[in-house]
């Protein structure tokens, strides 16, 4: 019991310890008293540690009508800064289409034209109509593929993630034929960045 009291009042004289420093030291006149302080501010700042922080741009959708005005989804391009920083872009999709294979026998065939989903990933001045996205997929049917793993070098500047997508919804009260067609896709930039303890933002990391 008298170690931890003493622990405890031991932990407590270490800030009052710091400021008394730091009052002495903010006494001192001329460059050599910031000189100190500084250094002694940097002292008890902690060991900074590199991390890596991820962004993550990306579009998901349940569809759950039959609606003409809501069946088609086309939102406006995420607009994603890349700059020299990004050590890797992680590409994710996911689509999820019920009934596209109906007794064995893949219905998408019949379908396609009004269940896909079209996503793009552009990279600066690409012309939309004529240039090949630098990624690109396009499902009818459910899709899975695996995390997609893209490293530099990467055109700098202003990339632009879109889709294009159509599905249905229904709910009956039969559960086995009720659906709903869904996707996701999402893009994310990593870039490595300093952080340290006793930042006041815990979410704060500082670009290396």
């Amino acid at each position: 019991m008298k170690g931890a009291v003493e622990g405890s009042l031991m932990r407590a004289a270490k800030p009052l310890f710091l400021a008394a420093i730091l009052l002495s030291m903010s006494l001192f006149s001329g460059c050599i008293g910031l000189v100190a302080s500084r250094e002694l501010m940097e002292w008890n700042r902690g060991v900074p540690e590199t991390k890596d922080e991820v962004v993550v741009f990306g579009f998901d959708r349940v569809f759950d009508s039959t609606d003409p005005a809501d069946i088609i989804f086309h939102p406006q391009p995420h607009q994603i800064r890349i700059d020299s920083e990004v050590k890797e872009i992680q590409v994710f999709f996911r689509v999820q289409m019920d009934f596209s294979e109906i007794a064995g026998v893949e219905t998408s065939n019949l379908t396609s034209t009004v269940r896909y989903v079209h996503a793009m990933l552009w990279e600066p001045g690409a012309n939309k109509n004529t240039d090949t996205p630098y990624w690109e997929e396009n499902a009818t049917t459910d899709r899975y593929p695996p995390l997609q793993r893209f490293s530099p070098p990467f055109e700098f500047g202003v990339w632009e993630l879109e889709v294009d997508a159509q599905g249905y919804g229904l709910d009956t009260p039969i559960d086995q034929i009720s659906f709903h067609d869904e996707f996701e896709v999402s893009v994310s930039v990593i870039r490595p960045c300093i952080e340290f303890p006793e930042r006041a933002d815990p979410d704060e990391c500082i670009p290396v």
